[in-house]
C-alpha cells in the first residue's frame, strides 16, 4: 500500500515535469523546421547569409586601411590636440551658428585654448598627418571584419573618428589664418574618411559613418563662410561629397549585421556562457528578459541576487538555448529582412516618409505581448527598433549630404555672379546635375531668396511638413545662461542650413562662453 501510494505521488509530481520537457522538445522542433526553411527559402531568392558571401576580397595594395590604422599610431598628443580641438558650427536657438574659426581665443569645455600652440601642435605631426592623407587616396578599405565572430570587439572605429579632429583643426587653423585654399587637402581628406569603414558590413560601423559625415558637414559650413576660395576648389569639394553615399551602403550593412546576428545565435547554441554574456552581460548585447516583480521580489531578499542570478543563469539561459534559441533566431532573421527590404525601397523612394510607417510595422510586430513570448524572445524587440533606427540616421546623413551639395552649388554661382540666385534651377546643369534630394519627403531641396540678400535652404524635418524654412526649436529649453541652451538641428521645425551668427549673437556667445 505504501509502495503503490509513492508511486502515485512520484507520478504526480513527475507528470508535469515531464509535459513540460515535451513541449520545450516540441518547442525546440519546431523552431529548428521554421528556421532551416526560413534559410533555405532566403538563399533561394538570393539573400547572403554567410560572411564569406560578404567577403569584400581587396588586393592588398588596393587596401589603405592598414597604412592609415599603422600612421594613426604615430600621431603625438600635444598641449591642446587631440583633447581640446577647435569648435566648429556652434548653432544657436535662432537657428543662426557661430562661425568658430573667427574666435580668437577658442574656447573648449571651460578651457581657452590659442591658435599658436594649436598651431604647434599640429606641426609636430605634419609628417603623420600627411602619410594617413596619402593613404586615404587609397581606392578601397577594408578592416577584415569577421562576421562569423559573434562576439568581437571594433578598437579600431575610434581611429577616423577622431582623424576628422585632428584635420578638422587643421582646417579651423587655416580658416582662422585666411589661408582658405590650404584647407582644401585637409576637408578633402576628411570627407574620405567615411569611405574607411564602408566595406565593414556592420552597423556599429556605419553609425560611426554617419557621425564622421556630420563632423564634415560641419566643417564644411565653416569653411564656406571664408572668403579666398576658388571655383575649382569649391568644385573639388562638392566632387567629395558627391562620392559618398550612405543609403545604398545601408543595405549592405543590414545583410552584414544578419550574418554577425546569425553568428552570435551559433555561438550561444554552443555555449551557455556566451548566452549569459549576451543577456545579462554585455552593453548593447541582445539583452535579456525584463525583470518580472518575482524577480525583484527575489532580489530583495537575503542572499536574493545569488538566487535570482543562478535562475537567469543556469536554468533560464539553458532552457531558452534547448527550445527557443532557433524560434528567436527566425523571428531576429524576418525583422532584419523587413528592414532590408524597406532599405531597397528607400534607395528607389528616396523618402523616409515612406519608409516611416513600415519601420514601425516591424517594430510593433518584434513587440513581446505576453510572458511566453518574453521568455522566447527576450528583448528582441528592442533589438530591432535599434537597428531600425539606423535607416532614420542615414536618411537624415543624405539630406544634410544633399545640403551640403546645395551650398557649395550656391557659393560657386555666388563667386560668378556676386549674389545667390533666384531658384535652385537656375544652379542646372552649369553647378548641378539636378537638384538634390530632400530624403526627409523625396522632393528636391527647398530654397528661397530672403528680402536682405541671403538665402535660405532647407530641409521639411522628421515630420516632412514644409514650414517654409522655419528654423524655430519644437520644443526650446529654459537655460538659466546668457546664452539659450544649444538646440539640435533636427528639433526644429525646418532643418536649415544656418545663416552666420548677428554681431549681438556673436557678443553674447563670446560673453557666455566668457563666463563659463
Amino acid at each position: 500500500m505504501r509502495r503503490k501510494r509513492l508511486k502515485i505521488t512520484l507520478a504526480v509530481l513527475l507528470t508535469p515535469l515531464l509535459l513540460l520537457l515535451l513541449c520545450l522538445l516540441a518547442e525546440r522542433i519546431r523552431g529548428h523546421v521554421s528556421l532551416a526553411n526560413y534559410r533555405r527559402d532566403l538563399i533561394a531568392k538570393g539573400e547572403k547569409l554567410s560572411a564569406k558571401d560578404l567577403a569584400s576580397n581587396i588586393p592588398l595594395s588596393q587596401n589603405g586601411a592598414p597604412e592609415l590604422l599603422g600612421a594613426s599610431t604615430q600621431l603625438l598628443n600635444g598641449e591642446i590636440l587631440p583633447n581640446h580641438y577647435p569648435p566648429r558650427m556652434r548653432l544657436l536657438p535662432s537657428g543662426h551658428a557661430i562661425v568658430c574659426f573667427r574666435e580668437d581665443p577658442f574656447r573648449r569645455e571651460k578651457t581657452t585654448n590659442h591658435w599658436e600652440q594649436l598651431a604647434a601642435d599640429l606641426k609636430t605631426n605634419d609628417v603623420t598627418l600627411a602619410q594617413i592623407r596619402t593613404a586615404l587616396t587609397k581606392p578601397f578599405f577594408d578592416n577584415h571584419v569577421d562576421l562569423s565572430q559573434g562576439a568581437m570587439t571594433f578598437p579600431y572605429l575610434v581611429v577616423p573618428k577622431n582623424l576628422t579632429y585632428w584635420f578638422g583643426s587643421r582646417i579651423q587653423l587655416a580658416l582662422h589664418e585666411s589661408r582658405p585654399r590650404d584647407a582644401v587637402e585637409d576637408l578633402v581628406a576628411q570627407i574620405r574618411l567615411t569611405r574607411v569603414l564602408a566595406e565593414d558590413h556592420i552597423i556599429i560601423s556605419e553609425l560611426v559613418r554617419l557621425t564622421i559625415a556630420a563632423i564634415a558637414r560641419n566643417d564644411t559650413w565653416e569653411a564656406l563662410q571664408a572668403d579666398g576660395w576658388t571655383d575649382q576648389d569649391l568644385l573639388r569639394l562638392q566632387q567629395e561629397w558627391e562620392n559618398i553615399d550612405f543609403l545604398s551602403n545601408l543595405a549592405r550593412t543590414f545583410q552584414g549585421e544578419a550574418v554577425f546576428g546569425m553568428s552570435a545565435f551559433d555561438q550561444m547554441r554552443q555555449s551557455n556562457s556566451d548566452a549569459v554574456s549576451a543577456f545579462f552581460g554585455l552593453p548593447g548585447s541582445i539583452g535579456g528578459p525584463s525583470r518580472s516583480k518575482v524577480e525583484k521580489a527575489i532580489r530583495d531578499l537575503p542572499a536574493g541576487d545569488q538566487i535570482a542570478d543562478f535562475v537567469n543563469e543556469q536554468i533560464y539561459c539553458r532552457v531558452w538555448r534547448f527550445a527557443w534559441i532557433d524560434q528567436n533566431e527566425r523571428k531576429y532573421l524576418n525583422g532584419m529582412q523587413h528592414l532590408l527590404t524597406i532599405t531597397r525601397s528607400a534607395v528607389t523612394n528616396k523618402s523616409f516618409a515612406f519608409a516611416k510607417n513600415r519601420i514601425s510595422d516591424v517594430t510593433e510586430q518584434a513587440v513581446n505581448k505576453g510572458l511566453y513570448d518574453n521568455l522566447r524572445f527576450p528583448d528582441l524587440e528592442n533589438v530591432l527598433i535599434t537597428v531600425s533606427g539606423t535607416i532614420k540616421r542615414t536618411m537624415r546623413a543624405e539630406t544634410e549630404r544633399s545640403m551640403v551639395l546645395c551650398a557649395i552649388a550656391l557659393k560657386r554661382y555666388i563667386l560668378r555672379h556676386g549674389k545667390p540666385p533666384e531658384t535652385l534651377d537656375v544652379l542646372i546643369p552649369e553647378f548641378l546635375p539636378s537638384i538634390p534630394i530632400d530624403f526627409m519627403d523625396g522632393n528636391p531641396m527647398k530654397y528661397h531668396l530672403n528680402t536682405d540678400g541671403t538665402f535660405t535652404l532647407y530641409s521639411v524635418g522628421d515630420d516632412g511638413q514644409d514650414n517654409g524654412g522655419d528654423s524655430a526649436p519644437i520644443t526650446p529649453k529654459e537655460s538659466k545662461s546668457l546664452l539659450p541652451a544649444p538646440v539640435p538641428e533636427w528639433n526644429r521645425k525646418d532643418v536649415v542650413w544656418p545663416l552666420p551668427a548677428t554681431p549681438d549673437e556673436i557678443d553674447a556667445y563670446r560673453k557666455s562662453s566668457h563666463d563659463e
